[in-house]
């Protein structure tokens, strides 16, 4: 079993602090100041006596026109029929993943994640005394998940696994007989979470969904995927989630929502309306996302960085160097922080045995795009 490690900060947390104790300014590709701005309806929703709507609670009505209107999106971007009933809003991603592990998974039960994903799934199920089994990523294989360590008897005593794709930090998609040979692994009645945050941010495919590609796999297994939509409409701390799947284990889910949290407000409810009902919006953020990917990618090759394929997101992720700036390093940490401390440039770095990566964000100031490149003028920056 994996013990939880108290030491063990929530990666964004930490690199923000180590900024905030760098002197001098500081090239941020850890986290990135680019945001996108929202568009005019949300705007003027947000502009339209924004503190009555806060402090009411949302409606019946409500609910059920966002659960209408979270189907018709999963319709209209994944080709995914499901029913109202198998939705319920939830307030924010990280809120989502904290709720339905602690709801499903009980001490000791067998629990697999990949990694590297995104780590707020991992930290809760340690924290719930799980038995927690890794599966890496193998970048040699377009970051498939590597089976070898959880064939036979110990794929049967696991009962929930935590997929992260289209994933974060690589941009990974998976094909689908990958992923049907991966699900078959598992016994029946296992249940399979993928977080799905960047779902709609694909660019070389359509949207990918966990509902989609493992269709095949509904009757067998008890399938659970978040959608968040904050990222991609620019709303900051404002949630617009949701989980959706296995019917009988939403109910449960809904049932046990009435302890976790309060209502959300009637504000937060038509906010996330209008993100569901908006048709254009995942078409524009992709193209942006394309684009400012691409610029990033191009002056990391020049700096010397192995950038890995993105199919999706707004990351890249470069296998560690051995070198920063000439100065040998030993892992992900050592490169981060010889970025930060002799070049000021904060990136989060991210530790998978047998691999480590370094992770860029796109979300970054043109202006410390350009700076970035200026730092490969008398040389490669990493070796």
């Amino acid at each position: 079993m994996t013990e939880p490690n108290a030491s063990t900060r929530y990666p964004i947390a930490a690199v923000r602090e180590r900024v905030r104790r760098h002197a001098g300014p500081v090239l941020d590709f850890a986290v990135g100041p680019h945001r996108e701005q929202p568009p005019a309806a949300l705007k003027q929703l947000l502009n339209t006596d924004p503190e009555t709507a806060l402090r009411r609670a949302c409606s019946e009505d409500e609910l059920t026109a966002f659960a209408e209107a979270a189907a018709a999106m999963l319709r209209r971007v994944y080709r995914v029929e499901v029913s109202p009933a198998a939705i319920m809003p939830v307030p924010g991603g990280r809120t989502a993943m904290s709720f339905l592990a602690s709801s499903v998974i009980r001490p000791g039960d067998g629990v697999a994640i990949v990694e590297p994903a995104y780590p707020a799934f991992n930290r809760v199920a340690q924290q719930i005394h799980a038995d927690v089994t890794s599966v890496p990523l193998d970048p040699s294989r377009c970051f498939s998940p590597a089976v070898e360590g959880i064939a036979g008897d110990k794929a049967d005593a696991i009962s929930f696994v935590a997929l992260n794709f289209p994933n974060n930090p690589t941009g990974a998609v998976l094909d689908r007989d990958v992923l049907s040979a991966f699900l078959n692994m598992f016994r029946p009645g296992t249940v399979v979470f993928n977080d799905a945050t960047y779902g709609p941010l694909v660019f070389d495919r359509p949207p990918w969904s966990l509902l989609a590609e493992a269709d095949g796999s509904a009757d067998r297994l008890k399938l659970v995927e978040l959608h968040s939509l904050a990222k991609l409409f620019s709303l900051g701390p404002v949630p617009v989630s949701f989980l959706v799947g296995d019917e009988a284990l939403m109910a449960d889910l809904r049932e046990f929502a009435e302890f976790a949290w309060s209502d959300q407000s009637s504000l937060e409810m038509n906010v996330a309306l209008a993100c569901l009902r908006d048709g254009n919006r995942l078409d524009e953020v992709r193209a942006v996302f394309a684009d400012r990917l691409e610029r990033l990618r191009s002056v990391l090759s020049d700096l010397g960085f192995e950038p890995f394929p993105a199919a999706s997101g707004m990351y890249i992720v470069c296998r560690t160097p051995s070198a920063i700036g000439g100065r040998p390093v030993a892992d992900a940490g050592e490169a981060a922080e010889a970025l930060l401390a002799n070049h000021s440039v904060a990136v989060v770095p991210w530790e998978v045995h047998p691999t480590s990566y370094l992770r860029f964000s796109s979300q970054y100031a043109e202006d410390d795009l350009k700076a970035l490149a200026v730092l490969g003028a008398d040389g490669p920056l990493a070796s």
